[in-house]
């Protein structure tokens, strides 16, 4: 008799045929809610390996980096990139797309795993706990692998499921495949491996030892074992930490530490109340074992599903404890669906246990009571209710929405001490578009620099071993593992490379690696910061970019203004790159790219107190057809007092329709202030074009 046999054909209740059309509903909603605004943030952290091995892919035919070296980890996902980048082109939007749409068939995956153990209803509303879940919004949003890997992880659950614990032969094949290919999204899945060991203890020793489970588990561990050897010897790139085994015994310890409950206490940090529920419920599950062990067969197939989803979920938390890895939550990604499931399956025991406690001074026996199913449930919705973690549609808004500048709390997601979001490619476009033969490029981030700018020479980088071990001696010296490029780890040397540029064009392209000290040292970072007349664009993070050092015998351009309009934060009007602009950039403002709403963002004062001509340069490429005006409302005001300095409302109307600059000017007191206000705002349908505010002495131009 199989352990989990399956459900006779019947038709479907028609409550269950409600939430089946519901779940459709809910999917479609899910997925156009998280693909919302994918273009509006640069690609960041891990985005860029992949991005890149995608590239690399539709050039070469597989993930081959420019520093010659191949990433294998996770090479079925950045194949899968690769051809979604041929198919639509490699844009963020084409490659995010990946995870939003493996993040939605998470949805009626999970229902029907669920379904196994609890009730359509509860397990259409653990459906709604992965929709609005902060975590899988996050991740569904990214190129990175994790929202595909989760959704291989439960398949592998599902089919195994179906294939050895249904009995039903068919899936088989389909489910030594997916344990196969999952890997391969990421090595994470060897957890699913577990679900072997729960089949031990369910089927026995004489149902285990059968050639339908022994020879699949000896190919897929088999497999298994042959990734971690190729990693250990092979990999160049993609690693955790630095590995040159000389022997079995330090090859072992590249993988495996002594034992840790951090993992266990990332869960309780992520999830403070489910973790407690789930971890409440692997001990009940115990008593509900002991004291159900001569129930009817339904209650032990009951005990045994819950079993079964038990292992999967604790034992990959215990072979971590020992695994040689960062501590991260985002390594507990792929359980997240589980956790929720055993959250209910606990969740809906304690209700029942809660309401038969209650119920037992009045009803001796077993005698039914017409409202214990109202009570049950009604305690159930209110636990589920009030003890779910990272659940929430407003959350879920403002992640979809987020723009730069707004904090995004990593502490309890990536743990990556990321806590906004990097312009990467506002600057990378920037030396793309003004890039001639022959310059030369030094990055902080050489990969994203790589992608979006196109050329990297110099990775600029003084940090020490485990802050970011991306580099290689090689017969040219030291260098990047991933784009090729030079190492310089010191002011002299970064120095060297400007003095010595002769004819060619310098251009450093720094990222929020210059606030670290633990990637760029002091004093490299204040010598870049104090080259304020070579800075030519800043990223919209205000804290990205882009210097230039001009060819030996040119002038560094002067007189630029005190703020560039394109410094502005992301929702506030497109870049645009154009000579004749300030710096070769300014901002566009349209009805489709526009913030309709005012903003305020804080200004850091540039100027000493008194009398100033403040001077706006505006253009507009407007049809001037009557009744299609665009306005630009700018107000700037202390922010302290909010004593306001400046206001106007600038019509596209007023300035010259054939799009010629034209300067805006207002005579200001500028009273002793540390930082400012500015306000703006844009309304209507024509097109106006912000340079640049600039604050000039008026004494400087009356003695012009």
């Amino acid at each position: 008799m199989p352990s989990f046999p399956g459900r006779k054909r019947a038709g479907r209740p028609k409550g269950e045929i409600v939430i089946i059309i519901a779940l459709i509903f809910l999917s479609l909603f899910v997925f156009f809610l998280r693909s919302r605004n994918l273009d509006r943030l640069s690609l960041w952290m891990d985005e860029g390996f992949y991005v890149l091995a995608a590239q690399q892919i539709l050039v070469h035919g597989y993930p081959l980096y420019p520093s010659g070296h191949v990433l294998f980890k996770g090479i079925l996902y950045s194949y899968l990139l690769g051809l979604i980048g041929w198919l639509f082109g490699p844009s963020a939007v084409a490659l995010r797309l990946v995870s939003v749409v493996a993040s939605v068939l998470v949805l009626p995956l999970f229902y029907l795993l669920a379904k196994k153990i609890v009730s359509p209803g509860l397990a259409f509303l653990g459906v709604l706990l992965v929709a609005f879940s902060s975590w899988e919004t996050e991740y569904s949003r990214t190129a990175i692998y994790f929202s595909l890997l989760q959704l291989c992880y439960l398949a592998c659950l599902y089919l195994f499921h179906l294939c050895y614990l249904e009995e039903k032969k068919k899936y088989l094949i389909p489910m030594t495949i997916i344990f196969l290919l999952a890997p391969h999204v990421h090595q994470l899945a060897m957890g699913t491996l577990f679900s072997f060991v729960a089949l031990f203890f369910l089927s026995g020793v004489r149902r285990f030892f059968r050639r339908e489970v022994l020879l699949p588990l000896v190919v897929i561990s088999a497999s298994y074992l042959l990734i971690q050897i190729h990693e250990l010897f092979f990999w160049k790139v993609g690693y955790v930490f630095e590995k040159q085994p000389q022997g079995l015994k330090e090859g072992l310890s590249y993988f495996f530490q002594g034992f840790t409950l951090g993992y266990f206490q990332e869960i309780l940090r992520s999830f403070p109340r489910m973790g407690w529920v789930v971890y409440a419920g692997l001990f009940l599950y115990f008593g509900q074992r002991l004291y159900r062990r001569l129930a009817e067969t339904q209650e032990k197939l009951y005990l045994d599903r819950w079993f079964f989803l038990n292992v999967n979920f604790f034992l990959p938390l215990v072979f971590f404890g020992f695994f040689r890895t960062h501590l991260q939550p985002r390594y507990l990604f792929q359980l997240h669906p589980l956790l929720i499931l055993l959250f209910l399956v606990a969740v809906k025991e304690v209700s029942r246990i809660g309401i038969d406690l209650l119920l037992q001074p009045f009803f001796k026996g077993n005698k039914p009571f017409i409202f214990r199913p109202i009570l049950t449930t009604g305690l159930l919705l209110i636990l589920i209710i009030s003890l779910s973690d990272q659940v929430s549609y407003k959350t879920t808004q403002r992640i979809v929405n987020r723009d730069y500048k707004e904090r995004i709390s990593t502490d309890v997601i990536t743990r990556s001490g990321r806590t906004e979001h990097y312009d990467y490619r506002g600057v990378g476009l920037y030396v793309r578009n003004y890039l001639e033969p022959g310059d030369v490029v030094i990055a902080m981030h050489m990969v994203f620099q790589y992608i979006y700018g196109g050329q990297v020479d110099y990775w600029l980088w003084t940090g020490g071993p485990g802050t970011w071990d991306a580099w290689e001696k090689t017969a040219a010296g030291w260098r990047d593992v991933y784009v090729g490029a030079a190492w310089l780890n010191s002011l002299s040397a970064l120095k060297e490379v400007i003095a010595r540029r002769g004819q060619h064009r310098v251009w450093l392209v720094t990222s929020p690696s210059i606030y670290r000290r633990d990637h760029i040292s002091q004093e490299v970072a204040d010598f870049i910061l104090s080259q304020k007349e070579h800075l030519l664009f800043r990223g919209r993070d205000e804290m990205s970019e882009v210097y230039l050092w001009p060819k030996e015998g040119e002038e560094v351009s002067g007189g630029q203004p005190v703020w560039e309009a394109e410094w502005l934060p992301a929702a506030w009007g497109e870049v645009r790159f154009d000579p004749s602009a300030s710096r070769g950039s300014y901002l566009r403002w349209s009805a489709p790219k526009a913030a309709q709403g005012k903003k305020d963002r804080s200004w850091k004062n540039p100027v000493l107190p008194g009398n100033y001509r403040l001077e706006l340069r505006l253009r507009t490429v407007a049809s001037q057809v009557p009744g299609r005006d665009g306005q630009l409302e700018i107000t700037l005001r202390t922010k302290k007092t909010r004593l306001v300095l400046f206001s106007r409302v600038i019509k596209a109307s007023e300035l010259q329709p054939e799009g010629r600059w034209v300067i805006k000017s207002s005579e200001v007191i500028v009273p002793p202030a540390e930082e400012f206000w500015l306000s703006v705002s844009f309304r209507g349908k024509e097109t106006i074009d912000w340079d640049y505010l600039d604050l000039r002495p008026l004494k400087d131009i009356q003695n012009q």
